[in-house]
């Protein structure tokens, strides 16, 4: 299904061992976090048996429409490769994957050339500015008429281009789609489901549409500009925020892409910059 309406309810889900108890034989009411793994379990089996549906519909379909898959990486030559071959494995051929390396001081370079001779990919590398600097590098190069991002330690699944670009295909008059992504904790051991019908009030209290799942067509780039360089953080929530705004977008209602938090990674998100810019992005879209 590919949803564009705002009035069902939020398919935010977790994973939990929660286990009911028995009373002299009586087994008690199941419990919240039975009842919660019973919803998580339906979610992501809907999603996968309408990722299926899909995919009979648009794998026969023509693959003329070019994508530009932008991938920021810094310091990130002992993951990057499963993001990379994520995106080589797609079922869907027509894109180009913009490395952009935000000034690496591993052996980045080295391992993506000796490793991915891929002439759909091209590896720019560029001074330490930031995340956003380094999307915008890659945005300037790109030749797409879509754009996609994935970060460089997480994943799609092998239908995500065919999916969401067939979404554009089937609604011309859209300028942006989402999709459902699976994250995983591995500091808490604990997976969850972000995917949400498209609520503008519930998106401007905080971003449940992350960035590896979010595709705009071109032209929103060239009228609406890039990432905000003055943002340290949550550079992808503004973003989304600007160009849903005039654009709202489609939801398919699949579990395409894998967001992955590990231990000992240098996550973002966990900077000391992040209830300041939090505060920032609010502050940029408060007149809405």
């Amino acid at each position: 299904m590919i949803d564009n309406l705002g009035d069902k309810k939020s398919k935010i889900r977790g994973t939990s061992t929660g286990q009911s108890t028995q009373h002299a034989g009586v087994r008690s009411e199941t419990s919240v976090d039975e009842k919660l793994d019973r919803i998580l379990e339906s979610d992501f089996f809907r999603h996968k048996m309408n990722e299926l549906r899909l995919l009979r519909l648009y794998k026969d379909r023509p693959q003329d429409i070019k994508v530009s898959v932008i991938m920021p990486t810094w310091n990130r030559a002992f993951i990057i490769g499963r993001a990379i071959h994520s995106v080589l494995r797609q079922a869907y051929h027509n894109f180009e994957l913009i490395i952009s390396d935000d000034g690496s001081i591993d052996n980045s370079t080295q391992y993506i050339k000796e490793n991915y001779p891929d002439n759909r990919i091209m590896y720019i590398k560029s001074n330490h500015s930031g995340v956003s600097a380094a999307r915008n590098i890659a945005l300037r190069q790109s030749s797409g008429s879509l754009i996609g991002y994935l970060d460089s330690d997480d994943e799609w699944s092998e239908n995500y281009l065919l999916l969401m670009v067939n979404a554009f295909a089937d609604n011309p008059g859209a300028g942006t789609v989402y999709c459902g992504v699976k994250s995983i904790n591995y500091v808490c051991n604990h997976t969850s489901v972000f995917f949400k019908a498209y609520d503008r009030k519930a998106l401007l209290r905080r971003n449940y549409i992350p960035i590896n799942g979010f595709m705009h067509k071109r032209e929103l780039y060239r009228e609406l500009g890039g990432f905000n360089q003055d943002l340290t953080v949550l550079e992808d929530w503004d973003l989304i925020l600007r160009y849903t705004k005039t654009y709202p977008p489609l939801a398919v209602e699949c579990t395409l892409a894998t967001y992955f938090f590990e231990k000992d990674f240098d996550h973002l998100t966990l900077s000391k910059d992040l209830y300041d810019m939090n505060a920032e992005v609010k502050k940029l879209h408060i007149t809405e």
